[in-house]
């Protein structure tokens, strides 16, 4: 009992609770940056339908091209964000049947890749 009135540790500190300085966080970050960091993550929701992952598409170098010069001059961030923006304004731009037709086709495609891959993520 003796050796734990005489500890050397308790006599440094007045209050034998004390546990020095404040332990904070270096960096801070709020809901508005989790949320931004969250939507640059890769999705695998598959109760949402949705599976997100890489793919390749084959193009000529035109179409490359045009992508990485709509980037370079500084339009869109990258390649790829080009091409969805482009697709994106061209769907935007067709006859409401069109749109009803495409939207069918995507939700088939995008139910397909999380049959297809989803399972495996699992």
């Amino acid at each position: 009992m003796s050796s734990l009135l005489n500890n050397p540790n308790l006599k440094k500190r007045k209050d034998p609770l004390d546990r020095g300085n404040d332990i904070s966080p270096q960096k801070t970050f709020t809901l508005d940056d989790l949320k931004e960091i969250n939507d640059k993550l890769p999705t695998n929701d598959n109760n949402g339908k949705r599976i997100t992952f890489y793919s390749n598409v084959r193009i000529n170098n035109h179409i490359k091209n045009k992508a990485e010069a709509l980037s370079s001059i500084g339009l869109y961030k990258s390649q790829k964000e080009a091409i969805d923006e482009a697709l994106d304004y061209l769907i935007d731009s067709l006859p409401s049947e069109d749109k009803r037709r495409l939207k069918f086709q995507i939700e088939t495609l995008e139910e397909r890749d999380v049959r297809m891959k989803g399972n495996k993520n699992a």
